[in-house]
């Protein structure tokens, strides 16, 4: 099978925490192939994980808002979305 996508993904196992909320205790997570614009995420309950969320790879110091684009038995493919800024009225 031909690999289409656009840019190299790093093989890694790194411990990550999805954060969904202030109130919400993290989900803890493994880091599996990571680039510039994605990765892989092995998580428990995939199915459980809302459309967008925050990762935390603490070993990077590393902070990104991301959206699945992808789910699987045991992993979500997700992509790094830009910061959003909304204005302070």
């Amino acid at each position: 099978m031909q690999n289409k996508r656009a840019e190299l993904r790093n093989p890694s196992f790194l411990r990550a925490e999805i954060i969904l909320g202030t109130n919400v205790p993290p989900v803890p997570a493994e880091v599996h192939d990571i680039s510039d614009r994605g990765m892989r995420l092995v998580v428990e309950k995939p199915e459980a994980l809302p459309g967008e969320f925050m990762v935390s790879i603490p070993r990077r110091r590393l902070r990104e808002f991301v959206e699945v684009v992808r789910r699987d038995e045991g992993s979500v493919g997700v992509r790094v979305q830009p910061l959003k800024r909304t204005a302070i009225v």
